[in-house]
């Protein structure tokens, strides 16, 4: 009996130390998403890095250097690869930068309080990536100052439309939002004009009109 109480306890105690150690290792990052940020690391080290170091340190005196990953802002978009003519990073023209400050702040202090964590799917694009992409031809993207997020906890379509379009019709007008809600979990998110739309780009696709 003595034995066999042993044994299970053995057994609990590999049981939970093996849990513990697999709770202590980093989340691991999608294939896509592990090369991605291994493809930015090598191309910020080559003939743009001074170009990348100017505008991660403009973020920084911003106050919003910290709030997004630079990878991800300066990324086209996640689906890069199905366009050959794209370039995946692009580091926008200086004129640009400041546009994406209100956005980034509006990320932080109002957006991610409600939604949690949020991952950009799309940053900057340059006239051939968002050509490329079916972008809209004034697309908010192409002055950097536009992203398409999704969130980064589990949340339905429904769920995300219950969260963003209260906060749309809370802060939109005061800070100027564009809200845009695409397929599934989908969104973009800028600061240069209070307007809302769905999939198609239109305002009465927008599921801010239609939702119960």
């Amino acid at each position: 009996m003595k034995r066999w109480l042993a044994a299970l306890l053995l057994v609990g105690l590999g049981a939970g130390a093996v849990l513990l150690l697999l709770r202590s290792q980093p989340a691991v990052l999608p294939a896509a998403e592990r090369r991605d940020d291994e493809l930015f690391v090598a191309w910020r080290a080559g003939a743009v890095g001074a170009d990348v170091a100017a505008i991660e340190a403009y973020l920084a005196r911003e106050g919003v250097g910290d709030v997004l990953p630079l990878a991800d802002l300066l990324r086209s978009d996640a689906r890069w690869r199905t366009c050959p003519a794209a370039r995946p990073f692009v580091v926008p023209p200086r004129k640009l930068w400041p546009a994406m400050v209100p956005t980034t702040r509006y990320i932080r202090d109002e957006l991610i309080p409600v939604t949690g964590p949020v991952r950009v799917v799309s940053g900057y694009r340059d006239p051939v990536a968002n050509a490329c992409f079916k972008g809209a031809k004034a697309s908010r993207h192409l002055r950097f100052a536009a992203l398409d997020l999704m969130p980064v906890r589990p949340l339905s379509r429904a769920e995300l439309i219950a969260t963003l379009c209260p906060l749309h019709e809370r802060t939109g007008a005061r800070d100027k939002v564009g809200l845009g809600i695409y397929t599934v979990t989908r969104f973009h998110i800028d600061t240069t004009g209070y307007r809302r739309w769905g999939a198609d780009y239109r305002r009465a696709s927008s599921p801010c009109f239609t939702r119960n």
